[in-house]
């Protein structure tokens, strides 16, 4: 393979393990002006359909000639899905700051990733809105099939190689935002998120010593959770909901089901 170099690689097929989403289910009552406030919360996740399938995908033509339009390779559809992660648990610490009607947090949570969380937004007598976002870190499991093309000084050599690891590092990262409406000790929130359980990232290959680019943009998920609290005292807080996760396309739906409780001091 002396003076060979690989061209492109194209996926033609990928399934890649995703954490379930835990979107921000807001405070769920008025908070003192001028305070702050710490959170503890334990959540949990059912998930009773674990595959997510992204249709529509496709490489697109790379390397295309301005003259003749020949390409190392034309557009081809990637079959993809998400398996959804039912590891059951994430515990979370955030701390919470109230101005008169403003109100700003960060936090951190652990599952079988790390995470941080920004929120900002307002907090009222009955009423709270406002925008989070999320970035995390862990390793998850993904297999795919990729086509490489390799070309030299007297012919092109075209191979479909598979990769598997369990332990392939990555990003995740979420936007959303968050609106509750609560009178004495209930409340109801709707949450909204784009989520990308996988950042763009190089993958690894199976022919490693070749040279050339394997980056990929991972799809992103639409996660929208809407569910009930109740504050059983000042410091405990109940919640349980259903998040309603699809592809950008929405062409695929999955339920699952969500519960908390968070002692807050």
């Amino acid at each position: 393979m002396g003076g060979c170099t690989v061209r492109e690689m194209s996926m033609s097929k990928g399934e890649f393990e995703a954490p379930a989403y835990h979107n921000f289910i807001g405070v769920g009552k008025n908070l003192p002006e001028n305070s702050g406030i710490n959170n503890v919360t334990l959540s949990g996740v059912y998930v009773p359909d674990r595959s997510l399938h992204i249709h529509g995908l496709y490489n697109e033509p790379e390397d295309c000639d301005s003259e003749t339009k020949d390409c190392y390779f034309t557009k081809s559809r990637i079959r993809f899905k998400y398996n959804l992660d039912r590891f059951p648990v994430m515990a979370s610490y955030m701390h919470l700051y109230k101005w008169e009607k403003g109100i700003a947090g960060i936090g951190v949570s652990v599952s079988k990733y790390l995470q941080g969380r920004f929120i900002f937004g307002l907090n009222e007598k009955n009423y709270e809105v406002g925008a989070y976002g999320d970035i995390g870190y862990g390793f998850g499991e993904g297999s795919y099939s990729y086509k490489q093309r390799v070309y030299g000084l007297f012919n092109d050599e075209y191979g479909e190689y598979r990769y598997s690891d369990k332990y392939i590092g990555h990003f995740i990262s979420a936007f959303g935002g968050y609106a509750s409406l609560y009178y004495g000790a209930f409340g109801v929130t709707y949450s909204p998120a784009l989520y990308g359980p996988w950042r763009t990232r190089e993958l690894p290959i199976s022919e490693s010593y070749y040279d050339f680019n394997t980056f990929f943009d991972f799809p992103k998920i639409i996660s929208q959770y809407l569910g009930l609290s109740i504050w059983i005292t000042d410091h405990w807080k109940f919640s349980g909901g259903a998040t309603f996760m699809t592809p950008v396309n929405m062409d695929q739906l999955i339920v699952t089901g969500n519960s908390s409780i968070g002692f807050w001091f």
